[in-house]
């Protein structure tokens, strides 16, 4: 058992919860013994290594996500300009085909 945290209850690692479920389980009741251990925290695994890996993964994820952005943005900036283009071209050509055709029925 791991020394008792202040303000907390006392964490107890797998190996030691495992030891006293099965020592206690031979002379006391299995639920009893569950409920008792309920009072014990499990305790935290602790890896620095895995946040930093964690914390690096983030660091790639953002920069590829903000390539992505780049690459959306530019893509839907050459769209917009083409649809601007073939609107001002339509704008344009209607009326003066409309004047046009017109003079020919005319």
């Amino acid at each position: 058992m791991t020394s008792r945290r202040p303000g907390n209850i006392a964490a107890l690692t797998n190996k030691s919860r495992t030891a006293i479920y099965s020592g206690l389980t031979d002379i006391i009741d299995e639920d009893a013994v569950e409920e008792m251990l309920t009072n014990f925290q499990p305790e935290k695994p602790t890896n620095p290594s895995l946040g930093d890996f964690l914390a690096a993964q983030m660091s790639q994820l953002r920069a590829e996500m903000s390539q992505m952005e780049g690459r959306i943005i530019s893509t839907m900036d050459a769209q917009l300009t083409s649809l601007t283009r073939w609107t001002v071209g339509m704008i344009i050509t209607v009326p003066a085909a409309t004047v046009a055709l017109q003079a020919f029925v005319s």
